[in-house]
């Protein structure tokens, strides 16, 4: 196969050079308040990292955990936020798929194996057990198109080019991150379906 058509293939509309990671609340932050996604993406910003996820499904295999990014094009973005079982809002990161593979981003490998031993340590961080033959109910996380990032993602390291931005659902949003960090240069908005600059 020529590399012409290698990059045609690249431009279906299901696939994208992007991947998304969107944001969740961040659990009970004082006795009396539970934190919002704003909380978590401030939280992103002030650490200059994506923390990875300790839940089970993700520590079964890989105790450090992984930060986790959808594998899918902006223009489902929205439909991805209004679908998710986790309730994520439409706010978070998105990074080009070539600095998460060169910061060891890769995707995950759908299996029905429960032992991670049976697996290469290096390799367990993108297990995700899923039995499509479960009865009643299937365990199937395949929707995802997931990429993990062992141990989280340190968005401060340098590349020869802009790889991550920041995506809201909207200008309002927008405006709310200009102005509390000056260092942003630009922003992806869903309601634009662009990124745009300060």
């Amino acid at each position: 196969m020529s590399n012409l058509k290698y990059l045609q293939a690249l431009t279906r509309s299901d696939l994208s050079q992007w991947a998304v990671h969107f944001v969740r609340g961040a659990g009970l932050i004082s006795p009396s308040r539970m934190g919002t996604a704003a909380d978590t993406l401030d939280s992103i910003f002030c650490e200059g990292w994506i923390r990875p996820s300790m839940q089970e499904y993700v520590t079964r295999f890989c105790q450090e955990g992984a930060a986790c990014f959808y594998d899918a094009p902006p223009s489902v973005w929205p439909e991805i936020a209004f679908t998710n079982p986790n309730k994520r809002p439409p706010i978070g990161i998105i990074c080009h798929k070539a600095a998460l593979w060169a910061l060891g981003g890769r995707p995950v490998i759908y299996t029905d194996v429960l032992d991670g031993a049976a697996w290469p340590e290096h390799e367990r961080f993108r297990l995700v057990y899923t039995n499509l033959s479960r009865n009643p109910q299937p365990v199937d996380w395949t929707h995802e198109r997931e990429w993990r990032v062992r141990g989280g993602l340190v968005l401060t390291q340098p590349f020869p080019c802009i790889w991550w931005w920041p995506i809201v659902p909207n200008r309002e949003w927008m405006t709310y991150l200009f102005n509390k960090y000056q260092s942003l240069v630009s922003i992806y908005v869903i309601e634009d379906n662009a990124v745009v600059p300060r």
